[in-house]
């Protein structure tokens, strides 16, 4: 029975040992795979003894058994510091290796004078062979390693547990349960007076609660992650989650950049409330984010921040995010993207200069109408700034509000088609010279294509076109040049045929005398619904103070 039981746990010791070496050996320090060959030698020596046929045979099968248990125990102490994060300082581990030599060395010289042993005795118990000893003072040395080895462990790991910012307590109470097995085995097997070894069995327990601990350690070990995120990437900070949130770990620059990082203990979830960087990590271990990076200004900084699922083993994944200082690159950035919109601006200033030059000379061909670009571009200032400000049409873009103004001098861009004859005629049309002057609204919106064609604003290109092609249609569908009705016709287009008709009521023509501000706001109100859209004659009437406004002091600067 117990050659069965040494037999296994000296198998399991040797399986132990290797997966420790391959599986682990990237992420855990040398003490580690020294404890499992030590307790490797010690299991081995217990199977050694149980065949042992002679004294000699069972003192050298002992010698093996020391050889390992010597050095358990400071092992197991090297190792609890290195779960807990604590540093050991080299003298003090020096010493613990020399003493332990010391150790081995008594307990291999049974002859050493009694001081040891004051005697050996081999006996067979059950089949299996034992070695009965009676110690001498000197074992006490071995105690002594046991106890401090053993205190020291606690000492740490009990320390740990008030550091839960960068220990994880789950991992401290695991390792407090792999020592108090290795005690409690080897209390049971000195007080028991059975005289059966059963420290193997405390051993292999041990050995199985060290190697979930690693696994579970490697999630934590930041430094080992991001070593290999390093590798991928360039230097930054980085923290770690598990699947369910809870914090693991994270170096200093992710303490430094993200100072409420410091509120999270290990093993403890977060508030995504509490930030934009824990909302932005809820999105990706929560949220299903599937954006792999996102952009966070703390103070004039910018970090970006890039989130990856690391596989650590079969049922282990770890939230990693990454995170690089990336202000120099996005300050520049800004700094390009506003030289950029300067020339833009420079640009487009230039092409409006142009476009309101050109129409500026088209009118001046007309003789009829001067001043009627600059006129009708002030009312729709006016007008289309009133229903910007009033939400008359929510879903309109800020940007088309603004092109709409744009667009007011291309209105009869179309006259560059309409012959001189006909254009500058200092009396009324006859119906053959009026369907010739209606041409100018399908001319207009021809003209106006070709000259924005290779324009990359798309929104004002489409805008201008309508307001030519479409300023001269009526909502009962009676205009020209397509007779469109009602909300067929562009809106750019609606809004523009209330600035055209204001201003030719109100201004003087060869044809006509300017009409007073009562008569020409009768004539439009009465067109609602007939000429004009009724909704937007509505509010074009509630902006009769500021346009009365505008005429008279343009019938000031005549006089």
């Amino acid at each position: 029975m117990l050659n069965s039981i040494y037999t296994l746990s000296f198998i399991l010791s040797f399986c132990y040992l290797y997966i420790m070496i391959t599986v682990f050996r990237n992420r855990i320090s040398v003490h580690f795979p020294m404890l499992f060959a030590c307790i490797l030698i010690t299991n081995f020596g217990y199977l050694q003894m149980t065949g042992s046929d002679t004294l000699k045979m069972a003192l050298a099968a002992n010698q093996t058994i020391y050889l390992g248990s010597s050095f358990t125990p400071i092992f197991l102490f090297f190792c609890i510091a290195d779960l807990v994060n604590e540093k050991l300082s080299v003298w003090l581990r020096t010493l613990l290796i020399v003493f332990g030599s010391a150790i081995f060395f008594l307990a291999s010289s049974p002859e050493a004078g009694g001081l040891y042993y004051k005697s050996l005795t081999l006996v067979n118990n059950n089949g299996a062979t034992l070695l009965v000893k009676e110690y001498g003072p000197l074992h006490m040395m071995y105690i002594a390693d046991l106890i401090f080895s053993t205190a020291g462990g606690c000492y740490l790991i009990i320390k740990s547990l008030f550091r839960r910012r960068v220990v994880s307590y789950k991992n401290s109470i695991l390792t407090m349960v792999a020592v108090t097995i290795s005690i409690l085995f080897y209390g049971i097997e000195k007080l028991s007076g059975l005289n059966i070894p059963l420290i193997p069995i405390g051993y292999m327990i041990a050995q199985t609660i060290v190697l979930v601990l690693l696994t579970r350690i490697s999630m934590y070990d930041v430094a080992a992650i991001s070593s290999d995120v390093l590798l991928e990437t360039s230097i930054g900070g980085i923290i770690c989650f598990d699947t369910k949130g809870h914090f693991l770990g994270a170096d200093a620059d992710a303490y430094d950049w993200f100072p409420e990082v410091h509120r999270l203990n290990i093993d403890s979830g977060f508030n995504k409330d509490d930030s934009d960087f824990f909302k932005q990590v809820w999105k990706w271990i929560f949220g299903h984010d599937t954006e792999t990076s996102a952009v966070i200004e703390r103070e004039g900084k910018f970090y970006l921040l890039e989130h990856s699922i690391r596989q650590e083993n079969k049922f282990k994944k770890v939230h990693v995010i990454f995170m690089r200082d990336e202000t120099e690159s996005m300050t520049y950035n800004q700094m390009l993207e506003s030289t950029v919109e300067e020339k833009t601006r420079t640009l487009r200033k230039m092409q409006n200069d142009i476009i309101l030059g050109m129409a500026s000379t088209v009118e001046d061909r007309d003789s009829n109408t001067g001043g009627h670009i600059l006129r009708t571009s002030e009312v729709m200032n006016i007008f289309v700034k009133y229903l910007k400000r009033t939400k008359f049409k929510p879903d309109y873009p800020p940007r088309s509000w603004n092109n709409l103004i744009k667009a007011a001098p291309l209105h009869d861009f179309g006259k560059i088609g309409v012959p001189d004859v006909i254009l500058n005629k200092p009396g009324r049309f006859t119906p053959d010279e009026y369907e010739v002057m209606q041409t100018h609204a399908a001319k207009g919106a021809v003209v106006v294509a070709r000259i924005l064609k290779n324009s990359d604003d798309t929104d004002f290109k489409t805008i201008a076109e309508n307001v030519a092609h479409y300023h001269h249609e009526k909502w009962d569908g009676s205009g020209y040049p397509e007779k469109l009705a009602g909300t067929d016709i562009p809106f750019e287009a609606r809004v523009m045929a209330l600035a055209d008709v204001f201003d030719a009521l109100v201004s003087k023509r060869v044809y006509k005398d300017s009409l007073s501000y009562d008569t020409a706001f009768k004539i439009i109100e009465d067109s609602s619904g007939t000429h004009f859209d009724p909704d937007l004659c509505r509010e074009f009437l509630k902006c009769r103070t500021e346009l009365e406004a505008l005429y008279d002091g343009y019938a000031k600067e005549q006089v």
